[in-house]
């Protein structure tokens, strides 16, 4: 037995959509927002800071290496240049030791004077060779 009957056809009903997930989902997007523009305004300046407070620790490094290294080579020019490793290496050199005919003195007005040296204070000059 077939029961036939009236159907309705509902093809002419449209549902309404629900617009209220539009707003929802735009309000997140806008929390979303906020919340990083107030994270930004927070991390941005620590995160500067953070990076200048590495450049600062590098370059003072560098200047430390930079200042002891300046120390070493001053050191190291006064040992070469000390009189006593100079009168060792006289000879090497080719310096000769200075006379006492060749010394003169600075006055308090500026001038130069000789000192005069007589024969008795005059010391023995050993002759030396010079290096070639």
């Amino acid at each position: 037995m077939k029961i036939g009957g009236y159907r309705p056809s509902n093809n002419w009903l449209r549902r309404q959509l629900d617009t209220r997930w539009r707003r929802w989902v735009s309000w997140c997007f806008m929390g979303a927002v906020a919340v990083s523009v107030v994270m930004a305004a927070f991390v941005a300046p620590r995160q500067s800071t953070l990076r200048m407070r590495y450049e600062i620790a590098q370059l003072t490094r560098t200047v430390d290496h930079l200042e002891g290294e300046q120390r070493r080579f001053l050191l190291e020019r006064e040992v070469l240049t000390s009189p006593p490793v100079l009168a060792a290496d006289l000879a090497t050199l080719g310096l000769v030791p200075v006379s006492q005919e060749n010394v003169m003195h600075l006055t308090r007005d500026g001038g130069l004077l000789l000192t005069k040296v007589t024969p008795a204070k005059r010391p023995p000059v050993k002759p030396t060779r010079r290096a070639r």
